[in-house]
């Protein structure tokens, strides 16, 4: 299933006064370029003038200037510190820029000063559903839809919730509720399909997704989850798809996936290499291919004397990064980060990342660089019956054969060491076959 989105956090622009009403005209009329020109030259008249600066900032935040529009927010909380809307909009900005923490403690100072604003108690349920924290999300967003009952991102946000929870129905309710209200809302429609995707309503699914990209045909993730449910087979999941997925998951990752699905492949993988080098014995360099939050990591830290993770998602990283389990990350799609690679590694891991990637041709060619000789190779696959090198599933997701992962290790100098056959994940009671590989160059 794809991952279900949060409606966009929402902010507040200040009141317009006498001085700055030119810019304000032209903000309000999308011509951002003059209207920063006139904004700047209020505030060489009126220089730290909260009002201006709240403007400032929503303007730097449209044109993706996070930082210059964070350090607006606080210029103008320096004069004004009890200002709700600022705390509000900063924590929307931080929000945006990766640090849902941060975030966080700028919401709450809002509710501090404004303890029934529904847009900041939205907001905060929005992040701590992204940081694993689900149930206190889900009694800021009722209390927000108490104060405000037709609130559609509300609505979106804690159908988000309900959907991660297994609550199916509780969360089609919301996300219906969100679109009589917003027909267009791009999160909604996307939400919605992924429920009827859950409940096997396949043609519901489609529907909504093919709405959706009437909307916006670019919406890489649709047209992702529009061809799984189609039964048409692509090549690789599309990069946005991918980064959108676990920057969305990473908060509440490692618990869903090792207690609700019982994930289990790093700790299997690891048995498998140690039996190969035998006990005790380490390489020099690993490397752990979508390292995600670490979860390989730390099950092969004692074989590894340095270790290296490359992952397409911040906010994975970020999770990696707080464990101190690598002394490398680097945030790229692994084929690219692998074909500008100028290191040599003795151990890749690669554990639920081909899942996303159909065509393993592009990773075995680029893994040519960067394999010292002996390395080994291990990595899971989930797995499709023989006949067809590889499936796109309708949860998205993408199954190989063994003959095609053979034909491969063959191509590219690999021998087959070990194949074993894995249960990758529990869903809906029910095991995902897939199998773990370990190879030597």
């Amino acid at each position: 299933m794809q991952a279900m989105r949060s409606q966009q956090h929402e902010g507040a622009e200040g009141g317009p006064g006498e001085l700055f009403a030119a810019a304000v005209a032209l903000h309000r009329q999308g011509r951002l370029q003059e209207a920063e020109r006139r904004y700047v030259q209020v505030l060489q008249v009126l220089p730290g003038h909260p009002k201006i600066l709240g403007n400032l900032a929503a303007l730097y935040r449209q044109l993706g200037r996070l930082q210059e529009a964070a350090s607006c927010c606080r210029e103008a909380l320096a004069e004004t510190p009890d200002d709700p809307l600022l705390h509000l909009n900063l924590g929307a900005i931080l929000e945006e820029e990766g640090d849902p923490a941060a975030a966080e403690a700028c919401y709450r100072r809002t509710l501090e000063l404004e303890p029934d604003d529904a847009r900041a108690l939205n907001n905060l349920g929005k992040v701590l559903q992204q940081r694993g924290r689900g149930e206190e999300g889900e009694r800021c967003l009722r209390r927000a839809l108490e104060l405000a009952p037709d609130y559609p991102l509300a609505l979106n946000n804690l159908g988000v919730v309900c959907g991660s929870q297994g609550r199916h129905d509780e969360a089609l309710a919301c996300f219906h509720r969100a679109l009589e209200l917003e027909p267009e809302s791009i999160n909604a429609l996307y939400n919605v399909a992924g429920v009827c995707n859950c409940l096997n309503r396949r043609e519901e699914a489609i529907a909504h997704l093919r709405r959706l990209l009437a909307l916006q045909p670019e919406h890489a993730p649709a047209g992702h989850m529009l061809a799984a449910l189609s039964g048409e087979t692509t090549e690789a999941a599309p990069r946005d798809y991918v980064e959108e997925t676990f920057d969305t998951y990473a908060g509440r990752f490692d618990r869903h996936l090792t207690e609700q699905l019982q994930y289990t492949v790093p700790q299997a993988l690891q048995e498998i290499v140690a039996a190969v080098l035998g006990d005790g014995r380490q390489v020099e360099r690993m490397l752990d291919l979508g390292c995600g939050t670490g979860l390989a990591g730390e099950a092969f830290r004692p074989m590894a004397r340095q270790r290296h993770g490359v992952d397409i998602s911040a906010g994975m990283l970020a999770r990696a990064g707080a464990k101190n389990l690598y002394d490398l990350l680097e945030q790229e799609d692994i084929v690219v980060w692998l074909e500008h690679c100028r290191r040599r590694y003795d151990l890749i891991i690669a554990t639920d990342v081909f899942v996303y990637i159909g065509r393993l041709d592009p990773i075995f060619a680029a893994l040519d660089r960067c394999a010292a000789p002996g390395a080994l190779l291990g990595f899971s696959i989930e797995r499709c019956e023989e006949g067809q090198d590889y499936l796109l599933r309708p949860s998205g997701r993408y199954a190989q054969s063994s003959a095609y992962v053979e034909r491969l290790a063959a191509e590219h100098g690999w021998t087959i060491l070990t194949h074993r056959s894995h249960g990758i994940r529990r869903e809906e009671g029910e095991w995902i076959a897939g199998d773990l590989y370990l190879l030597r160059r």
